[in-house]
């Protein structure tokens, strides 16, 4: 053997001398020297194993009053607890379960939410689901540490036991989002609910565009944008999912492979994996990377931020910016009824029935009159007879003929028609009862033509030939009576034409007769449409199709 760096190693042998003398001795085994040996056993049972038996066999204990005593630990078991505070939580456990929460430790809580995990002090997941959603309600402001550790938890427990609970509702109470699969997987769930809200959290993960960072959102804009982007977003899936089904497929339904993920149940949590698994696959299609959806969220995002920065008179807009013209409408629309302020409520208008009947007599009367005299005058003459207001039954005098009044918006044909009314006292103060729809349908045949509105019947003003408008939207559901009622005569009108045979030139007639344009009838329809049942009525220059069963009871 050699080193290269210190050349040839030598060895030296050495020889010891000497006797090698007697080696040590091994004594003999006595038998009586040996006892019967023990038997040692070995437990498997892992910590969770232990702690789920003891929990269920501790499930009914009730505790009896007990000084509270601190508890801390990192992974806390009954195991780990002393018999003082074994004590304490007993007692503390059976006053939550009598919805008592008196001041503890996060590591009693912890013990708690683990007990429920086990299925133990709930006989249904309903009520589990209940019992984790108010110790975490309960105690979340004092321990901040719960909101990162429940959401998943209760994730978790909702998936396993496929109960009916929105994922949102966990996320937006923890103020955080889950992981990416159940995001994937309530995405998902949304976009097939009808109509589609998507809460500002969850568009922002859908967008390219970060929207938070922006000088109009930190300066003046994060609440318009907040509450109006969502919406915007909700009116524009829901117009395409009617209006243009294709594109709405091709972004919120597209054709992608849905792809699974074993998630890890109770993740850190003192849980026995005997009870449902270690693993829970997870299958969904992965929305939130679909490149079309992230394009249009993040225009409409987008769009709307302009659109606020123009209304709110912030300078600056942001560029390449395109949306659907229809789409673009829509948003309009929305943001100029939100933003244009409170309109003033109509005053409500009371039939006075017994007014009604006595005004009715008098008119008679004055008919009559002039009747008589007409045919005096001349009998080739076209006889025209036009019902006049009555002030008081004891004038004698001839009243002079009228030329036919315009209408008004209330359903007047003048001014004095009006107030000859209100001084027959035909209409009541406001908040009087009102009359039984029974006794206004009779009353209302009567050759005065009258309009009125209650409850089930909302009739519009009369026309100048004498005709109108009853729209009967008792089969509808109350938004609808709703905007039933927001409309005035002509829009009234409006509709019926829509409705009709002949919609373009009955229209052009109905805008004519009250000097107006067609456009605009149609624009102050879908603006009240908008308000109350939350779309258009009106698609172009047509009802649309699906609306037009609601206007059948429409009348003329």
């Amino acid at each position: 053997m050699k080193n290269n760096e210190r050349g040839p190693i030598e060895f030296t042998e050495i020889d010891l001398g000497g006797d090698v003398g007697e080696g040590l001795r091994i004594p003999a085994r006595d038998p009586a020297a040996i006892t019967s040996s023990k038997p040692i056993t070995f437990s498997m049972e892992s910590r969770e194993q232990a702690f789920a038996e003891e929990a269920i066999g501790r499930a009914d204990e009730v505790g009896d009053p007990a000084p509270y005593v601190p508890f801390m630990s990192y992974w806390p078991t009954y195991q780990q607890m002393s018999e003082a505070q074994r004590k304490w939580y007993f007692y503390w456990r059976s006053e939550v379960r009598q919805g008592r929460y008196s001041h503890t430790d996060l590591s009693y809580v912890f013990i708690y939410i683990y007990e429920l995990i086990q299925q133990v002090g709930w006989s249904d997941p309903e009520e589990g689901y209940r019992l984790l959603d108010e110790i975490w309600t309960a105690y979340r402001d004092k321990f901040t540490r719960l909101d990162h550790y429940l959401k998943e938890w209760i994730a978790d427990f909702v998936l396993i036991h496929k109960l009916d609970i929105p994922l949102i509702r966990i996320t937006q109470k923890a103020g955080s989002l889950l992981s990416h699969e159940l995001m994937d997987l309530e995405l998902v769930r949304l976009f097939q609910e009808k109509p589609l809200q998507i809460p500002m959290e969850l568009l922002l993960i859908l967008s390219d565009y970060d929207v938070q960072g922006s000088r109009f959102y930190l300066e003046i804009g994060q609440g318009d944008m907040e509450h109006h982007v969502p919406r915007i977003v909700s009116l524009a899936a829901g117009y395409l999912r009617e209006k243009e089904h294709e594109t709405w497929m091709e972004l919120f339904n597209p054709d992608i492979p849905p792809k699974t993920t074993e998630r890890y149940l109770f993740h850190r949590a003192v849980y026995d994996a005997r009870l449902y698994g270690r693993l829970l696959p997870v299958t969904t299609v992965p929305i939130r990377n679909h490149a079309p959806l992230r394009s249009w969220v993040t225009q409409m995002i987008r769009y709307t931020e302009n659109k606020l920065r123009e209304l709110r008179g912030f300078k600056g807009r942001l560029r390449g910016v395109g949306i659907d013209p229809s789409i673009e409408r829509l948003a309009d629309l929305y943001l100029k009824r939100e933003l244009s302020g409170p309109k003033e409520d109509r005053p409500a208008i009371v039939i006075d029935s017994d007014k009604l009947a006595s005004l009715q007599k008098d008119t008679e009367y004055v008919r009559g009159m002039l009747t008589v005299e007409a045919l005096d005058m001349s009998e080739e003459k076209d006889r025209t007879e036009e019902i006049l207001p009555l002030e008081s039954r004891a004038a004698d005098a001839d009243p002079p003929v009228k030329e036919p009044a315009t209408v008004s918006e209330d359903g007047f044909r003048s001014e004095e028609m009006k107030a000859s009314v209100l001084a027959a006292g035909l209409i009541a103060e406001e908040g009087a009862a009102p009359v039984p729809a029974a006794d206004l349908k009779s009353e209302f045949q009567a050759e005065d033509n009258l309009a009125c509105t209650d409850s089930v019947l909302v009739e519009s003003a009369l026309t100048t030939n004498g005709n109108s408008v009853a729209w009967d939207t008792s089969g509808l559901d109350a938004e609808w009576t709703h905007f039933a009622e927001m409309l005035s005569s002509y829009q009234l009108e409006a509709l019926l034409a829509l409705a009709g045979s002949s919609p373009d030139t009955d229209l052009i007639q109905v805008a004519d007769r009250y000097g107006t344009m067609p456009g605009l009838i149609i624009d102050e329809i879908n603006d009240a449409a908008m308000e109350t049942i939350g779309d258009l009525v009106i698609d172009g220059d047509r009802i649309a199709e699906e609306y037009m069963d609601c206007f059948e009871n429409l009348k003329g």
